[in-house]
C-alpha cells in the first residue's frame, strides 16, 4: 500500500507539473489572443482613415480644382490679405468716395471704424455721410452693389436735409435747388482675407 501512495505521488507530482505548465501555456495564449484582438481594433479604427487618405489622394486633382474656383470666388467678395488692414480700408473708403461722388452725392464726412474678426476674415467697417437727391442716392446704391470685392449696406439713415433759413426771420434763400436733397449716412462693411 506504501508504494502505491508513492506512486500515486509520484503521478500527483506530474500531473500537478503539467497542469502548471498547461496554465502557464494558456494563460500566454490568452495574452497573445487579448493583444490580437486589440491590434484588430486599431486596424478596424485606421482602416476608415485610411481610406479617406487614399480617396484625397486619388482626388488630388478635383481638390486642387475646387481650391482655386474657391480662391477666385474669396477674390471676389473680399479684399486679399496680401496688404495689411489699414492699406485695405482706406483703399475701401476711397473707392466708396469716389462711387458717391461718381453718383453725384457729395461726401460730407466718412470714418473708418474699428476692425472686427470673423472666421478667418476681418471685417472692415466704414461710416460715410453723403448729401444729394433721391436719384443720386439711388444709383449711387446701385453702384455699391456691383463693387468688387463685396461692399455691403449694413445700415443707412436718409433724412431730408434742412433749408436754410436767412437771417431775417422766416424767409428761405431763393429755391434754385432740388427740393428733394436728402443726406444719408451708410455703414458699409467688406471683408479681407486673413491669410
Amino acid at each position: 500500500m506504501i508504494s502505491q501512495i508513492k506512486a500515486d505521488r509520484a503521478t500527483v507530482v506530474v500531473g500537478l507539473s503539467l497542469l502548471c505548465l498547461v496554465t502557464l501555456v494558456l494563460f500566454a495564449i490568452a495574452d497573445f489572443w487579448v493583444m490580437r484582438q486589440e491590434y484588430a481594433g486599431e486596424i478596424e479604427n485606421i482602416t476608415p482613415r485610411t481610406a479617406r487618405l487614399l480617396g484625397f489622394i486619388q482626388t488630388e486633382e478635383q481638390l486642387a480644382a475646387a481650391a482655386f474656383r474657391l480662391d477666385g470666388v474669396l477674390a471676389e467678395i473680399a479684399y486679399s490679405g496680401a496688404r495689411d488692414s489699414a492699406m485695405t480700408a482706406a483703399s475701401m473708403q476711397q473707392e466708396i468716395r469716389e462711387v458717391m461722388s461718381g453718383a453725384g452725392l457729395s461726401v460730407s464726412g466718412s470714418q473708418i471704424l474699428k476692425a472686427r474678426q470673423i472666421e478667418g476674415f476681418e471685417q472692415i467697417n466704414l461710416d460715410i455721410t453723403v448729401e444729394g437727391n433721391i436719384g443720386s442716392l439711388d444709383e449711387a446704391i446701385a453702384s455699391l452693389r456691383v463693387l468688387r470685392p463685396l461692399v455691403l449696406v449694413e445700415s443707412v439713415n436718409i433724412k431730408p436735409l434742412r433749408t436754410r433759413n436767412t437771417r431775417r426771420g422766416r424767409e428761405t434763400e431763393p429755391q434754385l435747388e432740388d427740393q428733394r436733397k436728402l443726406s444719408a449716412r451708410f455703414r458699409l462693411l467688406s471683408l479681407r482675407l486673413l491669410r
